[in-house]
């Protein structure tokens, strides 16, 4: 993909992003503010997005390209967390699960998802979401034992089966069952959903300004772990990903859609499970708001080479 496409696309995200920067010092989003339009993305337009993604006519070999982004996404899952256990087993036991989970877990539905859309349209949303669906059953169950030393297994089936039926993952179930059955959909239902859908990027990009405006930029740039859990997050992962499935001749849209998710800053998630379990919160926010802008200047050069 031409690296002035890719550019073009980063540069309006990025646009956005510091109008959420802004606005959130302005005073006009505030953390409620911030938390509601949160809930309105993963609630309502992130799943519209997803489930406009499926209005097109029925192929046996996009279902099974589908279904092979899920198996390969899991196999990238399964191949960096035994990598993370190796970089990372000599760091404090307060930062260890932060590094690990961020090297390990991009934000490829927050951020992935709406980036997808823009550089590969419909198509891009309808591969992507099988890759989420694969980070969905990664994240409840070895993303949060990382936390949790392995303890709370019962916990982490509960988790997943909540996960498995959070709102983006129940937007594909229903998008499969309408994409195999060919169930017709109304002109105005299909325009209604996808207005919605198409709310997603910029709300998302908000967001994600508004959150970096909470921390303070010069704690951002003075830790060294900090970026070498960036490289690892945006530039190692995605190209040993490139490398390995163009060696073995996977479909190049395919190699695309997994090649950007893995490209993706690490997931918010990565705070919320360090101050639900008791680690270094700080530094794991520091971490996403770091990777996040990183990946900036990442994104463009990864996405470029497809």
């Amino acid at each position: 993909m031409k690296f002035d496409i890719v550019l073009n696309q980063v540069i309006i995200l990025f646009i956005i992003m510091i109008t959420g920067i802004a606005a959130a010092k302005a005073g006009v989003i505030s953390d409620g503010t911030s938390k509601k339009l949160s809930e309105l993305l993963i609630y309502v337009t992130n799943p519209m997005m997803v489930l406009g993604s499926f209005f097109f006519e029925y192929s046996l070999e996009k279902l099974f390209d589908g279904l092979l982004v899920f198996v390969i996404g899991s196999i990238f899952f399964i191949l960096t967390i035994i990598l993370s256990k190796i970089i990372f087993s000599r760091h404090d036991e307060k930062k260890t699960p932060v590094l690990r989970f961020a090297m390990v877990f991009p934000n490829c539905g927050f951020v992935g998802l709406p980036m997808m859309k823009a550089l590969f349209g419909n198509d891009g949303v309808f591969y992507g979401s099988f890759y989420v669906v694969a980070f969905n059953i990664f994240l409840w169950t070895f993303g949060i034992t990382m936390f949790n030393d392995g303890k709370g297994a019962k916990g982490a089936v509960k988790t997943l089966k909540e996960a498995l039926l959070n709102p983006a993952v129940i937007a594909v179930y229903v998008g499969l069952v309408i994409f195999i059955l060919r169930i017709p959909i109304p002109g105005a239902v299909k325009d209604a959903v996808n207005y919605m859908g198409n709310m997603t990027l910029p709300l998302s990009m908000l967001i994600v300004g508004s959150l970096i405006s909470t921390s303070k930029l010069k704690t951002l740039f003075n830790d060294f772990k900090v970026y070498y859990v960036s490289f690892i997050r945006l530039i190692a992962v995605p190209l040993l990903a490139y490398f390995i499935m163009s060696f073995a001749g996977l479909p190049h849209m395919l190699i695309s859609i997994v090649v950007t998710a893995l490209a993706m800053p690490a997931a918010a998630t990565t705070t919320i499970f360090a101050d639900m379990f008791d680690r270094d919160a700080v530094f794991a926010s520091k971490t996403v708001a770091f990777s996040t802008l990183f990946s900036i200047i990442t994104a463009p050069l990864i996405v470029s080479l497809l």
